[in-house]
């Protein structure tokens, strides 16, 4: 017979190590702008707890005014929220809190907030979001996935999203004629401007030739979805080419945006030396999943299933000029936006020996937190992605900021000074890369005991002649130019990957 004291204490350690606090503040704050910090607690699962019963103490918080000296859930709640807090930086805010009444003999653990860019006058805020979310009505998830209702809730009360979109795979949509029009009226009803966005949105599979996976995503909720009467259309890789997708959204008259995602795995991908890519259609590539990255053939991120050996990744995509800006989201297939869990298959087994627990997220800079204003950030490219931490990061040249093109001019020619300011949510240390052309120009590390804690600053410089180094010919842009982007990955394995910015010869 086990100890029973032995079992208590291993109970009270798996607790520990299993459940998850999040401390979520806004990621861009004026300075002396009034806020608000949220709070839940999650179990291993990655669901809410029945109640947090601990003591939270804050100690070591940085950058804000008006905290009280401790706080503690409402007995039988796992969320919390704490008003009337005030940023004054100087360039960071960031909470720390110490958990009490754990018994853990090393003392309290401590848990921190994501951090905030503190402004005098900020032009943009930084918005959160995972718009790549399977529900019960994908048929694709079995016993795993739950209802669309849960996957607007859970991201915005829980995971503390600011949008969030069900993404369902059509043959699953199409299998009840009910599921459309439930998903049109639930993106409507919980979209509330200034406090969580949803987006209308489904997900297009085409077979290996015809455009692959992709998403599509709707400025409003009175569109339809895109189906072509066949058989195949019910399978996982139908015959339809992407561009008869965009010719019957084209037709719909309804603004929308298609997003391909996980293009450098095995079977039914999409490569970049075949002839089609529209840049007013697909602004943006979903660089990074729970399945795993598409950046480039050999990564951290290998694709669950296995990779392809063909010119299939974003760097690719960049070299053939097509103009990409970056996100990331989870493709989630257990209903849980913007969680950290791993992948479970059939009920009371192992985990699925595929998948990465942190599943991925969109950041978008936009002023202001309403449908539209996204919108048209990810059609301009304001997107950067992460694997999940809420990291802050800001990429220029010149005057070009992630995801704008700069043409150039005499000064430019001959050197290009990169600048890069992030602040990870949670590091000691990082490594900075700057990319050029899709392959690795120049790395530069990050150490520090504190760098949540402050704008982490670096420049690069690109010496090399412009036209020398220039792409030529490229089947998507003929004209020459250069491309850049930096990917950053911390000592805990987080990435994250900036959008391009682009320098034009002409």
């Amino acid at each position: 017979m086990m100890d029973r004291a032995l079992l208590d204490q291993a109970r009270r350690v798996a607790a520990m190590t299993g459940n998850q606090l999040t401390v979520r503040i806004p990621s861009v704050l004026a300075t002396g702008e009034e806020f608000t910090a949220r709070l839940s607690a999650t179990g291993p699962d990655a669901l809410p707890l029945e109640e947090f019963r601990n003591p939270l103490v804050f100690d070591g918080s940085t950058g804000i005014e008006g905290l009280p000296s401790s706080f503690q859930f409402a007995r039988g709640e796992c969320t919390g929220s704490i008003t009337g807090l005030r940023a004054v930086g100087p360039e960071v805010a960031l909470l720390r809190l110490r958990v009490k009444e754990t018994d853990h003999r090393t003392g309290d653990p401590v848990v921190t907030s994501n951090p905030a860019w503190v402004l005098d006058n900020p032009l943009y805020r930084v918005f959160w979001g995972d718009i790549h979310v399977h529900t019960l009505y994908s048929n694709c998830g079995a016993w795993r996935c739950l209802a669309p209702e849960w996957c607007y809730e859970y991201a915005r009360d829980i995971s503390f999203l600011d949008f969030a979109a069900a993404a369902d795979h059509l043959r699953g949509i199409v299998s009840d004629a009910s599921r459309w029009p439930t998903l049109q009226r639930l993106a409507a009803s919980y979209n509330k401007p200034g406090r969580f966005v949803t987006f209308l949105a489904f997900e297009s599979s085409h077979a290996q030739g015809y455009g692959g996976d992709n998403n599509v995503y709707y400025l409003g909720d009175d569109a339809p979805y895109f189906w072509v009467d066949r058989e195949d259309m019910h399978g996982t890789s139908p015959k339809v080419h992407l561009r008869e997708l965009w010719k019957q959204l084209d037709g719909n008259g309804k603004p929308y945006m298609t997003i391909p995602h996980h293009t450098g795995r095995a079977r039914k991908y999409r490569a970049w030396d075949e002839d089609y890519y529209d840049p007013a259609r697909e602004p943006l590539f979903e660089i990074y999943s729970s399945w795993g990255s598409s950046e480039v053939r050999w990564s951290r991120f290998p694709i669950s299933g296995g990779n392809n050996d063909a010119k299939t990744y974003f760097v690719d995509a960049l070299k053939a000029g097509a103009r990409f800006g970056i996100i990331a989201s989870s493709d989630d297939h257990a209903t849980l936006p913007g969680s950290v869990h791993h992948f479970r298959v059939e009920p009371f087994t192992y985990a699925a020996m595929r998948g990465f627990a942190q599943k991925g997220l969109a950041a978008v800079r936009v002023p202001s937190l309403t449908r539209a204003a996204l919108f048209d950030a990810m059609m301009q490219r304001r997107t950067y992605a992460t694997t999940h931490s809420r990291s802050l990061l800001d990429v220029a040249l010149g005057d070009a900021a992630m995801g704008e093109v700069i043409v150039a001019d005499g000064p430019l020619r001959k050197k290009r000074t990169v600048h890069v300011a992030y602040t990870p949510e949670s590091a000691r240390f990082a490594n900075v890369v700057l990319m050029r052309n899709g392959e690795p120009l120049a790395a530069k590390p990050l150490p520090g005991s504190d760098l949540a804690g402050a704008v982490n600053r670096i420049t690069f410089e690109d010496p090399d002649d412009l036209e020398g180094i220039a792409l030529h010919d490229r089947p998507f842009h003929p004209e020459p130019f250069v491309v850049y982007y930096v990917r950053i990955e911390d000592d805990q394995g987080a990435h994250q990957w900036s959008s391009p910015i682009w320098v034009d010869l002409t």
